[in-house]
């Protein structure tokens, strides 16, 4: 359960306090360390502990993502498996912390950092995951401190993700933490795995070292099902608008503003629908895009169940996506699972999942013609074979399985060492982000009518 933190000002902490303040909890910690046997040694019999922190699993606030998904996936796999799962996440939370001012995220305060070493202590192995938050990199540092192996699984790609929510100097303090996160986590974890093959040639490139491409297939077990001719039909034309003889195209995910949807709706070609289909915070502004009459079909009033989307999939001619940031896309795996080729942009994870000609095309939706001749070769039935590429890729039941087991860096200790100035200055800069968010929420309400 979540709680909001009220009347503290995090930009009031100095850095040298941070410091010290820091350094007196490791020695805290390592002086229980010595008081009690290992934690990875877990009674035989006893089901292995372990501990997922995110930004987010699942759903929140009426949205979710392809990451919270996989890791949604994740916890119920493991629960499922017998595996004693402790959660520290927006959305799903088994202790009571403090929110920050800026959500989805979990407060840089003393009273978090607390908590998340307790809970660290009691596990075999920590899981970190999702976009920047500074107690994904506390959970890192202190699997090191008590010797247990820790997993980084990236499934946000942080440069775009900056890019598309922020400017000016928060833009510049937001890009530092994002990154500096990434190669904190993917650098001290016992391993760290990512989502896509594109995406892992990115962090290679960025020198972020990350093993390889990770999957959760248990993930899209609900498009694999038969469906009848009769139901395919009737979402076909509730997709249409009551046109169901018009080619369609299906648009399926968050509306948020890195989606880029105008550039699907300035390329569509004449005579054609186009159908928008999810939640987020546009959603005001696609209800009253709704115009079936002008080939506009909205469907954003819920988060539509993945029963009823397998069945949007199956009755659209095209799947469709300009978004130009995705680490994976899971969007495009399930539309090819239920047989719907996907047109989408020529970037990201998409790149790992089409091959032009083969199940879709990948094109730049800021060219129109180039997007539309796409659409054209799709309807004519040119395309060869409509479903997902052969991914290579561990599963993640396999990767926690492996290190659940007690796999531990003997370099644990150095590591431990060597990053605890970056902690600290970490610590700082997230205070700072704390108080720029802080000033801008008042400044907000300030100017609210």
């Amino acid at each position: 359960m979540e709680q909001t933190l009220v009347g503290f000002d995090v930009g009031s902490f100095a850095l040298p306090t941070l410091v010290v303040a820091m350094l007196v909890l490791s020695f805290r910690v390592i002086q229980d360390l010595r008081t009690r046997s290992s934690v990875s040694d877990a009674p035989r019999g006893k089901p292995r502990r372990v501990m997922i922190v995110a930004n987010r699993i699942g759903e929140f606030n009426g949205e979710t993502g392809g990451g919270s998904i996989f890791r949604e996936n994740l916890f119920n796999g493991l629960t499922k498996a017998k595996y004693t799962v402790t959660c520290m996440s927006i959305g799903r939370a088994d202790l009571s912390y403090y929110n920050s001012v800026r959500g989805p995220l979990m407060s840089a305060s003393v009273h978090n950092i607390v908590l998340m070493a307790r809970a660290v202590r009691q596990q075999d192995l920590v899981v970190i995951s999702g976009s920047w938050t500074f107690m994904n990199c506390v959970a890192v540092y202190l699997s090191l401190l008590f010797g247990m192996p820790c997993i980084t699984f990236v499934t946000m790609n942080s440069k775009a993700a900056v890019d598309s929510n922020f400017s000016g100097a928060t833009w510049l303090l937001s890009y530092c933490l994002y990154m500096a996160s990434d190669y904190f986590n993917c650098f001290l974890s016992t391993v760290a795995w990512t989502r896509s093959a594109e995406y892992l040639k990115i962090l290679n490139e960025r020198h972020v070292r990350v093993q390889g491409v990770v999957s959760c297939d248990d993930q899209y077990e609900a498009f694999r099902p038969h469906d009848s001719q009769a139901d395919i039909a009737e979402a076909r034309n509730l997709l249409s608008g009551g046109c169901p003889e018009k080619p369609l195209l299906l648009f399926c995910g968050r509306l948020r503003q890195e989606k880029r949807i105008p550039l699907l709706l300035a390329a569509r070609p004449p005579n054609m629908v186009l159908a928008i289909v999810g939640n987020g915070t546009d959603v005001e502004y696609y209800k009253n895009l709704h115009n079936p009459a002008k080939g506009i079909v909205c469907l954003v009033e819920e988060m539509v169940p993945q029963a009823r989307l397998r069945l949007y999939y199956k009755a659209a001619d095209i799947h469709v996506s300009a978004s130009d940031f995705e680490t994976l896309g899971n969007t495009v795996h399930e539309a090819l699972l239920c047989g719907c080729p996907a047109i989408v942009q020529r970037a990201g994870g998409y790149i790992s999942q089409v091959r032009d000609g083969q199940n879709g095309y990948l094109v730049d939706w800021e060219d129109a013609q180039e997007a539309q001749r796409a659409v054209k070769s799709v309807l004519k039935h040119e395309l060869t074979s409509v479903m997902p590429l052969p991914k290579k890729a561990r599963e993640a039941m396999d990767i926690v399985a492996e290190y659940a087991s007690g796999h531990t860096s003997a370099l644990a200790p150095l590591k431990v060492i060597v990053s605890y100035p970056a902690i600290c200055l970490l610590w700082g800069m997230s205070c700072l982000y704390e108080r720029f968010s802080l000033e801008s929420t008042r400044a907000e309400r300030m100017t609210d009518p």
